[in-house]
């Protein structure tokens, strides 16, 4: 009989990292899709237009999830000490308030291209700061 060796903590960053990438790039293929499909007014609030269409919910729901596990795999990092990993995730974070803002500020008034552009900027953020962390090897802090 094989024992399997139980992950590490770190392993188990890299895991949620790698995921965190797959379901990024998810987000935006998301909000691609909506940009494409979802009928808003060209300017004033679009969240009445928008509120009741599955795309948009499940782009809404995806980036809530997205917000939990980056803060998540912020506080394993924390408690791990793996500078890495929280660099990569302190990143990661602001990187996604930075596209949530961009998003509320897009929904509340839709001729505003910057906010859209924001949104686009904050997930291209959280998804290299994600995939560095992914390429660079761990590094934990002593202290």
């Amino acid at each position: 009989m094989t024992s399997t060796a139980e992950p590490t903590t770190s392993t188990r960053i890299r895991a949620l990292g790698a995921a965190m990438v797959v379901a990024l790039l998810g987000q935006l293929l998301l909000g691609m899709a909506n940009t494409f499909w979802l009928k808003l007014p060209d300017s004033g609030s679009g969240w009445s237009a928008a509120a009741s269409t599955s795309l948009f919910m499940a782009h809404m729901t995806l980036g809530a999830a997205l917000i939990v596990l980056a803060i998540w795999i912020a506080a394993a990092a924390f408690r791990q000490r793996d500078r890495n990993w929280l660099t990569a995730s302190t990143i990661g974070v602001l990187g996604l308030l930075l596209a949530l803002g961009g998003g509320t500020a897009f929904m509340s008034q839709t001729s505003n291209d910057g906010a859209s552009y924001l949104m686009a900027v904050g997930t291209s953020l959280a998804i290299a700061a994600y995939a560095l962390g992914l390429y660079r090897p761990p590094v934990t802090s002593n202290a």
